[in-house]
């Protein structure tokens, strides 16, 4: 996961507040769970240059338990080897049986770009918009195993397992072969917490990231991630984590 996508980061994850989610998709506040809030830094060759909010909140849509994701990033870099500035929102609803809708906005040096999906008759379908030129995609649900917004790497159980899933990329609107490896298992500290994560490294033809995860009923927490893709390296790391 790079830059631009670290919020998809996820996981993709990752991981962007977009208020406007597909009007079919009508989901109310479930309790008494607390929505989950988390900040990040987000730095380059040891420069901090950029940070990253998530709000997992859970939510009821048909009366089933889902997870509402919402995230925002900035990032402003005007470095020798890596120059960016990039905004972008984002917003996801996800149950356990996947993902349900998702919406990203980007603008990145001076360049916008926005994705609209939501899952319809067996099928994700997608509008996409990049510089005032639009396009659909179809995915039909059968094609695809995850997305990025389901972080299957929590499902793995065993420090030195593999596996190989077929994921839909959101944000590209395409599906893509992603490997992953339980490497280990190790406790991170980050806002004053330990956390016990699941070291995970993973590939695929965007990215390549070794990521520290954690999840729980309100959904994925990332502690920390070392990625390479098209901007170059960066490194993402939880600096608070609250519930309210």
């Amino acid at each position: 996961m790079h830059l631009k996508r670290c919020t998809s980061l996820v996981c993709s994850f990752a991981l962007l507040l977009v208020t406007a989610v597909d009007p079919a998709l009508s989901y109310s506040q479930a309790e008494p769970e607390p929505a989950k809030a988390l900040r990040y830094k987000i730095s380059s060759h040891g420069i901090d240059v950029g940070e990253l909010k998530t709000t997992f909140s859970p939510v009821l849509y048909k009366g089933q338990h889902a997870v509402r994701f919402e995230s925002r990033l900035s990032v402003h870099a005007n470095l020798i080897f890596f120059r960016k500035t990039s905004r972008s929102q984002e917003d996801a609803c996800v149950t356990d049986e996947g993902t349900l809708s998702y919406h990203k906005r980007r603008e990145e040096n001076g360049r916008s770009y926005s994705v609209e999906g939501v899952l319809d008759g067996g099928s994700f379908r997608f509008s996409l918009q990049e510089e005032g030129a639009a396009r659909k995609a179809t995915i039909p649900r059968t094609s695809y195993d995850f997305t990025t917004m389901d972080c299957p790497e929590t499902r793995m159980t065993r420090e030195g397992e593999s596996m190989s899933v077929r994921l839909l990329d959101m944000e590209r609107a395409v599906v893509v072969t992603r490997r992953y490896r339980f490497v280990k298992s190790e406790n991170m500290e980050a806002g004053g917490k330990t956390i016990r994560c699941k070291v995970i490294d993973f590939t695929d033809p965007y990215n390549s990231c070794r990521r520290w995860v954690n999840g729980d009923e309100r959904g994925v927490t990332i502690v920390r991630q070392e990625g390479k893709g098209d901007s170059g390296s960066y490194s993402l790391r939880l600096v608070s984590l609250e519930k309210g």
